[in-house]
């Protein structure tokens, strides 16, 4: 009896041994689970702040984007209105010359028969 008293004590501490080797482990991965927990959060907060931040950069930058299309538009506009103008006074000065030329010619011709009559004088 007291051999099996003593087999029964020894699985008894042997048993007691395994347990706190569990309760050591549970320990331990707690103490791990609650580090990654901790680094999951900062890392989040993280990603957080460069997640506003590259959206606060796409929001400068569309806007920076818009400006400079809505300058670009308004340049071409002046462009446009420039060459409209431009051409309106080479048209005008096409007319002119034109016109002049006319002029000349009935001029020229005047004076031909104005040299033709007073040679026959």
């Amino acid at each position: 009896m007291e051999k099996s008293f003593s087999d029964l004590f020894k699985r008894f501490e042997k048993q007691k041994e395994v347990i706190e080797g569990y309760q050591k482990n549970e320990d331990s991965l707690k103490k791990c689970v609650e580090e990654y927990i901790a680094k999951i959060e900062k890392e989040g907060q993280r990603y957080q702040a460069l997640k506003s931040h590259a959206e606060e950069k796409l929001n400068l930058a569309n806007e920076e984007i818009a400006q400079v299309r809505s300058k670009a538009q308004a340049e071409a506009l002046a462009f446009q209105a420039s060459l409209r103008k431009a051409q309106m006074q080479i048209h005008s000065l096409e007319k002119t010359v034109e016109q002049k030329t006319k002029e000349n010619d009935e001029l020229t011709r005047i004076c031909d028969d104005l040299i033709s009559k007073m040679e026959k004088i």
